[in-house]
């Protein structure tokens, strides 16, 4: 199955209109409240059974029917929400008034997460304090920009760039997914992704790893040329004013021998003195790291902070095996492992929903010091 715009907005469609009868019917039966949910029930399973046949088709799990399920809650609930205002709103109780007035607000919240959140860009800052063993005392600043993962490459990726080049970074860190679009697209947008890299410049470095979006020969062609070095189960090492930093990068398989070994390189180097990044895609490497590991910070995306994040429960889907907190972005420590997650610059795409809610898009500025 296809499931381009015009099928994700027929099958809207299709939603409203059973919503929509469903609502008619239960308006005009006494008492209303159980027929009204009754009406609710069977719009569910009306909706269930269309979703097991999309799936039957080729509807992507979870990605595909998770857009089915967002277009309903922002439209067809609050189209179903408005033809109840208006039939049923003057005999209505307050239960019923307050059933139309959220479904009515999800129209709203459905424009905000689609088109205004995805492209409100914000640089967060946190401070990741060094132990005194480390040699040196000038702080190091290292930005992060994760997941820009497009199709067409426009203003909110010129944007991106734009910001992490305004934080005046000593070093620049990559966690991958870069373009994300069919062969076509990849081969049109490679040219102008290679140009705005190269706007990436930093005194200690830039540094990037493969993410899930591209395979190691697609990395090394996005960055053929570019200045950055990336890193694929290997160690590199740096210099940033007073501080000796040594950073590993590691493929997205992050459990495979060669990565297992770059991770093990970087954790039993000897020595004291030098500060130790860990560069990976998906956040789960931390895991494998023993409590008081010598790695002094994991930097990681992936998880784009799980797009949605609701109030008192955070992302409902992280994709990530780390903790829920720890996925929806920022800075934490787990068992004396420091890792900082980035909510990234981009979206899922394919047939996955384009939206963000509670996790707005970032670069990153880390001050180590």
């Amino acid at each position: 199955m296809h499931a381009g715009p015009t099928a994700f907005a027929l099958s809207t469609a299709i939603d409203a209109l059973i919503a929509c009868a469903l609502v008619a019917w239960a308006v005009r039966r006494r008492p209303r409240l159980p027929a009204l949910i009754a009406g609710v029930a069977l719009a569910l399973a009306l909706v269930g059974v269309k979703l097991s046949l999309m799936v039957g088709a080729g509807l992507d799990r979870p990605f595909g029917v998770a857009h089915v399920l967002w277009l309903d809650a922002v439209v067809a609930v609050p189209v179903a929400a408005l033809l109840l205002a208006l039939l049923g709103w003057r005999g209505g109780g307050w239960l019923l008034r307050g059933l139309v007035v959220v479904g009515l607000l999800l129209a709203p919240v459905g424009a905000y997460a689609s088109f205004v959140e995805p492209q409100r860009l914000v640089v967060e800052r946190a401070q990741v304090p060094l132990t005194p063993a480390r040699d040196g005392s000038d702080t190091v600043r290292v930005a992060v920009l994760a997941d820009i993962q497009f199709d067409q490459l426009g203003e909110h990726e010129r944007e991106a760039v734009a910001r992490v080049m305004e934080q005046r970074p000593d070093v620049i860190l990559l966690p991958g997914d870069y373009i994300d679009g069919s062969p076509a697209e990849r081969t049109r947008e490679l040219p102008k992704l290679r140009a705005l890299f190269a706007q990436l410049r930093a005194p200690g470095g830039v540094f990037a790893v493969q993410g899930d979006q591209e395979t190691p020969e697609q990395a090394r062609a996005i960055f053929a040329g570019s200045g950055i070095r990336l890193l694929e189960n290997e160690l590199a090492t740096t210099r940033v004013g007073d501080r000796r930093i040594t950073i590993a990068g590691i493929e997205k398989h992050y459990v495979s021998p060669d990565a297992r070994a770059a991770i093990s390189a970087l954790e039993a180097r000897a020595g004291a003195r030098d500060v130790r990044i860990l560069l990976a895609h998906r956040p789960d490497p931390v895991l494998r790291l023993p409590p008081r590991t010598r790695i002094d910070l994991v930097v990681a995306g992936h998880t784009h902070g799980g797009q949605l994040q609701l109030p008192f429960l955070g992302p409902l889907r992280t994709a990530s095996g780390v903790p829920r907190e720890v996925a929806a972005g920022g800075l934490h420590t787990l068992d004396g492992r420091r890792i900082y997650v980035s909510r990234g610059v981009g979206v899922e795409r394919g047939q996955a929903p384009k939206l963000r809610l509670g996790a707005p898009p970032e670069v990153s500025l880390l001050e180590l010091g």
